[in-house]
């Protein structure tokens, strides 16, 4: 299994926009690009349960990706910001949007880049800069074990502020725990229909 890191491999001055929407068929631990594993990762569990632990090319927090999280890859060429920050926000401000049309209310971004219900994670995100080329790769939790997740993340050697110290089951949300029984597949579905339309125009 790849974290499809090499979409941003596709990206040039002419062909500037490439994006996924994906669902993992199985589970994967993936780092951010300066984390070690042996900080952020239960690695005896990972192993003696054959899951696989990989780094992606931008920064951020440790995840795991399993059936129930919907992956969000937007490779893009833009020359309005050299900031990843700016596209952070742009980003973000977008699929927020996008989730109210789907009659998903109370979504806000906290920390740097994450997507929050009532102060509790429900996106996480990170970027990848070379020259104007961007990779930015979300996590949306759908419907995710969250087992798995107090399995085999340590609580993370950094954390945002609105985190509080907050063990991974206490900050931690899902749509479905929020009341919408959306599947995966419906909320990829719903939001290709918009991005293929619009997201074009953030960059």
């Amino acid at each position: 299994m790849n974290v499809r890191d090499e979409l941003i491999k596709e990206i040039n001055e002419t062909d500037r926009l490439r994006y996924e929407l994906w669902q993992p068929e199985s589970t994967v631990v993936v780092l951010g690009r300066s984390q070690k594993a042996e900080q952020e990762v239960d690695i005896l569990q990972c192993r003696a349960e054959q899951i696989p632990v990989l780094k992606r090319r931008g920064g951020g927090g440790a995840v795991v990706l399993m059936p129930g999280v919907l992956c969000i890859t937007i490779a893009f060429h833009s020359e309005k910001s050299d900031s990843p920050y700016y596209f952070f926000k742009q980003i973000n401000q977008y699929i927020i949007h996008l989730l109210s049309r789907m009659l998903i209310h109370g979504v806000v971004q906290e920390g740097i880049s994450d997507l929050a219900i009532g102060n509790k994670k429900i996106l996480g995100c990170s970027m990848f800069k070379s020259r104007k080329h961007f990779l930015y790769q979300g996590s949306l939790l759908v419907d995710p074990d969250f087992g798995k997740i107090d399995r085999y993340l340590m609580h993370p050697g950094r954390e945002p502020d609105y985190r509080q110290g907050r063990n991974h089951l206490q900050f931690l949300t899902s749509l479905r725990q929020e009341g919408y029984l959306i599947t995966v597949e419906d909320c990829c579905a719903k939001l290709h229909e918009e991005m293929e339309n619009t997201l074009y125009l953030l960059f």
